[in-house]
């Protein structure tokens, strides 16, 4: 090999290795120093879901993909669900919940109709009412955060809340990257900006909002 045709393969390598690091891999989460994937949250078609009754069943349905989670897992999943649907989701974290000297976490769910309600992911393992209690103890919490980072960084960092690390989170997220891939690809309006070698790219909207985009 000429000294030329190295110099250009090393060229090469060094494109295809910040192309990866610009644009990441959309076909599995890949962790970043904070240990949450990025990115984490993608937009997908909302939910059709306005009362509360319709948030109790949306919120029910989704639980038996959580069976196999811990309950800082299941809630994190289900911010992340719920968040990528377009609900106005957050963490409530409580210190000393119930009077037991225990910290918990839950989710404040604020819905369509403005009213706000509660939700339980674990409701069986912590022995509530209901998905959505509405007992004195999930009213009171010393602290909200509006996403898994905020509450990483404020509690210890991710570890406890990795559910996208077991093999169940990891074949849901890929279930989900396979209906934003869908989604899009029925979407026209977006402007791809993508390496066709690595089949990946990143889809900006005319609006400014980018969003992942896995070409095919």
């Amino acid at each position: 090999m000429s000294k030329n045709s190295a110099m250009i393969a090393v060229g090469v390598l060094a494109l295809i290795a910040a192309a990866f690091l610009l644009l990441g891999d959309d076909r599995a989460p890949s962790s970043v120093a904070s240990g949450v994937p990025d990115p984490y949250y993608f937009k997908l078609r909302a939910a059709d879901v306005n009362s509360p009754i319709e948030a109790i069943r949306f919120a029910t349905s989704i639980r038996p993909y959580s069976t196999d989670f811990t309950i800082r897992q299941r809630v994190a999943f289900f911010e992340w669900y719920f968040k990528n649907r377009g609900f106005d989701i957050s963490f409530v974290q409580a210190d000393d919940f119930k009077g037991q000297g225990n910290s918990h976490v839950w989710l404040k769910l604020k819905n369509k109709l403005g009213e706000t309600m509660y939700l339980e992911p674990s409701y069986r393992e912590m022995s509530a009412p209901s998905i959505s209690p509405t007992t004195p103890e999930y009213k009171r919490y010393d602290r909200q955060f509006n996403d898994i980072f905020e509450l990483s960084r404020s509690t210890g960092g991710s570890g406890s809340y990795a559910w996208w690390n077991t093999a169940a989170g990891r074949d849901l997220w890929d279930k989900n990257i396979m209906l934003l891939k869908e989604q899009q690809l029925s979407s026209s309006g977006g402007v791809e900006i993508a390496s066709s070698d690595a089949g990946l790219g990143l889809s900006t909207l005319f609006d400014g909002e980018p969003e992942i985009r896995i070409k095919i």
